[in-house]
């Protein structure tokens, strides 16, 4: 199951009118990636794709193509805020004016390293990691206390796909056994998260002897002798064992 605490833990600030819901964006800043998605609407990667052109083998003259990456221009929207008293912009958003010395600035200057989630609560989509250009222009004239500005960016080099930095502990996550009821002997399946490679499985306790993968979210399990009534299910994974799931056997 995915660890979605970073999701969890992203409030709005003052500087912004929507969450960008389930897609983040870390910025590395002091050496270490920082969640910035509080701050930003309307964030979309953009990705183009590189390909290469080839000839379909044994059907001469007819071309297909190969794509070999993508290339990525991340647009996103920033309400900046100012503080009333000291008429500067906000403290929490103190990396939107790393981000404009960035876009005016050349060379590697000019340049920042970005995560960006494709979706902040499931650790199986995508995440990207990359150095983009970075561009700023101002969406609207503003006011006295806020204004509107997009950052535009634009991929340096290779922008790869990184292990999910939401992945759980790894262990197996229960979320139903059906059906109810099953006596010694019968299949009990069950469904949750991190079971395609089970070690060991219990019921009331009971080693289970006869376990059955059948994908990622669903195992099924051969009720041992003797089970009946309450009977909680434990399954076992390389890195350890689940909570217990209520059942009711026979």
């Amino acid at each position: 199951m995915s660890d979605t605490t970073i999701y969890d833990t992203t409030a709005p600030s003052k500087g912004s009118v929507a969450l960008a819901h389930q897609r983040l964006a870390r910025l590395k800043i002091g050496g270490v990636f920082t969640n910035i998605t509080g701050d930003i609407n309307n964030l979309a990667l953009n990705p183009s794709k590189i390909p290469v052109a080839r000839e379909v083998y044994g059907t001469k003259g007819r071309t297909s193509e190969d794509i070999i990456g993508y290339n990525y221009a991340p647009s996103f929207n920033v309400e900046v805020v100012r503080d009333p008293v000291t008429k500067q912009i906000v403290a929490a958003q103190a990396w939107f004016k790393d981000l404009v010395k960035a876009a005016f600035s050349e060379g590697a200057a000019n340049k920042r390293d970005f995560q960006f989630f494709t979706d902040a609560l499931d650790e199986d989509m995508p995440v990207l990691e990359g150095t983009f250009s970075v561009a700023y222009s101002e969406a609207n004239t503003g006011f006295a206390d806020k204004a509107v500005v997009t950052f535009t960016l634009a991929s340096d080099g290779v922008v790869e796909q990184i292990p999910s930095p939401l992945a759980g502990d790894g262990k197996p996550m229960l979320e139903s056994a059906s059906p109810a009821g099953q006596a010694p002997g019968d299949l009990v399946k069950v469904r949750g998260y991190k079971l395609g490679a089970p070690t060991a499985a219990t019921i009331d306790g009971q080693a289970v002897a006869k376990i059955l993968p059948i994908d990622d979210y669903t195992v099924g399990l051969l009720v041992p002798a003797a089970v009946s009534g309450s009977a909680p299910i434990v399954i076992t994974n390389a890195a350890g064992s689940s909570s217990a799931l209520p059942y009711t056997a026979a």
